[in-house]
């Protein structure tokens, strides 16, 4: 037996697990592993690291093995006869119920056994558990009822491996119970009638054996002893020898052991474990060779071995990398700041009376209050994954950067869009309208918060319901572009804009995290064409909303090289207080969300666009009015390629009527 031991009364004996070949072997599976992980930090490069780790900790075991090994098996049973060999069958523990060969083969070893001994009661054992004396000590009492012997079994072995887990008839009462004299003999003996009609006597273990000393007294002695008058033999089952002290105890009334050896035996427990017998005054009087045909030398198999001790090492240390990576997420994950995503609430809010007030200075003539823009079709529940990505603005308080990441699971191309700050929506809290910029304070005496109702007013816009949200300041939106590596921006000239503080150089700069936000903030953007300054065409919102695309698929494009669970980890811990997310999002639900987002095609996604029109309140403020269903701009680009479904459960309409009127010019109109 490798490994842990037990010693003569039980204790345990850690030799094998802190054995030299042991030791060495675990040192250089961690060491190789640890460079392994580091040279290649995959997915891939994890499992070949866990490979080499072990294919190197099989070697070194082997190697120190053949080098430090003790005694080998064969030289410990020295002196010691062999009875007889048991192969390996399929006809389950009790063979020679069902096989003519294993009869003969048990019954030529009832003849061994008793040409060895003329004692009546022997023990049968062996060094260590799942080495099968049980099965031999069955087989035997078998063989030997079939060949016209007076033979009783006994079962000494209480535990879930003795013989006990073949009667349905109970282990009580049994020896313990004779032991402590609350039962006899005639009363605990069960008779076994085999196939043919044939019967013996089986003795239960009884449910627990009595503390140290109890089988050594006079009632086991005289119930064997009446026994043996008229038996021809009594085979005593009982557990491994260094495991258990029942065999020493017993060992007072026998007359010697058979010890029962699997090939893979360990030598030294062997040596102990006849040691022990002798002590006990029940030596052993031969061995039978189970599992095995007795044709080879009882040598190790070191290369069976030293591969499971490879396969073994490689698979505690995918464990242990499994759980300290997992920790590690963990901690960097309930460190992520946190916000209510309420959906029900907003769901109350809309339901509640409208009170139109004016929102933003916003004051439009109320014959030409747009209508609120729920879309004309309504996505089906899973058809699609969804992100909003929220930058808010600490000195106004207002969502300056609003962008919707959409994933569709019918297989079809993700798309992004960006909703202009000053976008004119229905607002849930006012029953009114106001810019989508200033959704993002919520409102707190209806009980619903900024993130939440900007998510819903987005939902409802484009018609496809948002799963989960993330926010972030302009100074998260800096440490998170810094914490990547920057990214790379672009342009044909020079470009600046002093009330976004942006400077870049003409052609392609890395940029950091403060000229990353001053480029996505931009709005009165200017270029160095032929010696001055000229205001970029189509500087505003529209274009700025093109910016915070490139930028946020650039910021993609670096977050989504992470090849392995520890470069993940790494970014989360490492931008873990840079943003915000809703709390309907669980650490699962985020790890398989980086994944999938990972396999994302960046060049795939379609970026677009809103159609809008400038317009102007009386109060004299600019606002974009949308020209369109975004319904209209998805058919424009996918045709009927998305899922979706009317409301009413019908297909969908054409614009309504009030929709096309709503089109018309609005005073003040630019």
């Amino acid at each position: 037996m490798s490994g842990a031991q037990l010693g003569e009364h039980g204790q345990p004996r850690y030799g094998g697990v802190l054995s030299a070949a042991n030791v060495g072997a675990t040192i250089v599976a961690i060491v190789v592993f640890l460079i392994g992980v580091t040279v290649w930090d995959t997915n891939l490069g994890v499992l070949l690291s866990a490979a080499a780790g072990g294919s190197a900790s099989g070697v070194v075991w082997w190697f120190v093995s053949r080098f430090t090994a003790g005694p080998t098996l064969e030289s410990s049973i020295e002196g010691l006869e062999m009875l007889g060999a048991i192969p390996v069958d399929n006809f389950g523990p009790a063979s020679t119920l069902n096989d003519v060969g294993a009869v003969d083969r048990y019954t030529g070893l009832l003849r061994q056994i008793e040409g060895k001994t003329t004692g009546r009661i022997l023990l049968i054992s062996s060094p260590g558990p799942g080495q099968g004396a049980s099965t031999v000590a069955l087989n035997l009492a078998f063989a030997a009822t079939k060949a016209g012997r007076r033979v009783m079994l006994v079962d000494a072995d209480p535990s879930s491996r003795g013989l006990g887990r073949f009667l349905s008839t109970g282990r009580s009462p049994g020896l313990s119970d004779i032991a402590s004299g609350t039962a006899d003999l005639s009363g605990a003996v069960r008779m076994w009638t085999l196939g043919d009609g044939t019967r013996f006597p089986l003795l239960p273990s009884g449910d627990t054996l009595p503390d140290e000393g109890g089988l050594r007294g006079a009632l086991i002695a005289d119930a064997l002893d009446s026994v043996s008058e008229r038996a021809d033999l009594i085979f005593i089952d009982v557990p491994p020898i260094l495991w258990s002290s029942t065999a020493a105890e017993l060992g007072a009334h026998a007359d010697g052991t058979i010890l029962v050896l699997a090939d893979s035996a360990d030598a030294t427990t062997v040596i102990d474990t006849l040691n022990s017998l002798r002590r006990a005054g029940a030596p052993a009087v031969g061995y039978v060779r189970n599992r095995s045909t007795g044709t080879h030398r009882m040598a190790p198999i070191w290369w069976r071995r030293a591969l499971l001790h490879g396969v073994a090492a490689a698979l505690v240390l995918l464990a242990v990398f499994a759980a300290y990576t997992g920790s590690q997420l963990w901690y960097s994950w309930v460190n992520v700041k946190t916000e209510t995503f309420d959906t029900l609430g907003i769901i109350d809010t809309v339901s509640a009376p409208a009170v139109v007030e004016s929102e933003d200075n916003v004051e439009l003539d109320p014959r030409e209050d747009p209508p609120a823009q729920t879309p004309l079709t309504t996505a089906p529940e899973e058809a699609y994954e969804t992100f909003l990505m929220i930058g808010s603005d600490k000195v106004s308080g207002a969502a300056d950067v609003i962008l919707y990441l959409v994933r569709p699971t019918n297989g079809a191309d993700p798309f992004m869009v960006s909703l202009p700050r000053d976008l004119f929506v229905a607002n849930a809290c006012t029953g009114g309208n106001s810019r989508i910029n200033v959704l993002i304070h919520g409102c707190e005496d209806k009980g619903v918060n900024g993130p939440s109702l900007l998510a819903h007013t987005v939902g409802e816009f484009i018609g496809i319901e948002v799963d989960h949200f993330i926010l972030f300041d302009f100074d998260g939106f800096e440490r998170i572009i810094d914490a990547v590596g920057g990214t790379e921006i672009c342009v044909e000239y020079p470009v600046r804009d002093y009330l976004s503080e942006l400077s870049l150089p003409q052609g392609c700069t890395m940029a950091t995290g403060q000229q990353a936000l001053a480029w996505v903030r931009s709005r009165h953007t200017q270029q160095m064409v032929n010696g001055s300054w000229r205001p970029v065409p189509g500087a505003g919102d529209l274009l700025r909303n093109k910016h915070q695309q490139e930028v946020i698929l650039e910021l993609f494009k670096a977050l989504k090289t992470f090849g392995s669970p520890t470069e993940l980890t790494t970014q989360v811990a490492g931008l873990a207080h840079t943003f915000t997310l809703d709390d309907t999002l669980s650490i699962v639900g985020a790890v398989n969300l980086a994944w999938r987002m990972r396999d994302i095609d960046l060049e795939g996604i379609n970026r677009l666009e809103i159609p809008v029109r400038l317009a102007r309140s009386k109060s004299g403020d600019s606002i974009l009015l949308a020209t369109a269903s975004f319904d209209e701009v998805l058919m424009s680009v996918y045709g009927g390629s998305l899922p979706h479904e009317d409301s009413s459960g019908g297909e969908s309409p054409a614009l309504n009527q009030q929709a096309v009127e709503w089109r018309e010019p609005l005073r003040g109109t630019e």
